[in-house]
């Protein structure tokens, strides 16, 4: 006679599933859970080298439950969005003509992207922006 199949688990009912996942904001993150509400980086900036007066973007982009705001930081401090600096609707820093001259503003600098939403706050790894020294007089 052929041993009969049985389930190896009991199964469960709708919904059981669904009560655990509304719980995981209250009990905070679990090892090996997934938490849906969690804030993270798909891309973080990268150092880069530039040459003056050329085009830059910086990478930033957070996954989460949105809305996520995006802050930039350079040097610690934030960046303020104007005609040439514009944080793009990815998280993305873009500079359209770097500036910096001996003696004078300068883009050069550590930049960092924080990204925010409900849920908390998440800085980026540091990234390094310097001017190519080429063709400086």
């Amino acid at each position: 006679m052929a041993p009969s199949l049985r389930p190896l688990a009991r199964p469960r009912p709708p919904g059981m599933l669904l009560g655990a996942l509304l719980l995981l904001p209250v009990l905070g993150p679990v090892p090996g859970v997934w938490c849906f509400s969690e804030l993270f980086f798909i891309k973080e900036p990268q150092d880069i080298t530039v040459t003056r007066k050329d085009p830059v973007v910086l990478d930033c982009q957070a996954h989460g439950e949105v809305p996520i705001k995006v802050t930039w930081l350079k040097n610690g401090a934030k960046v303020s969005e104007n005609k040439r600096i514009q944080v793009l609707s990815n998280g993305s820093l873009y500079i359209s003509e770097v500036e910096g001259k001996r003696g004078e503003q300068s883009d050069e600098g550590f930049y960092q992207c924080l990204a925010m939403n409900k849920h908390g706050a998440i800085l980026s790894q540091k990234a390094h922006l310097t001017l190519s020294r080429a063709g400086w007089k």
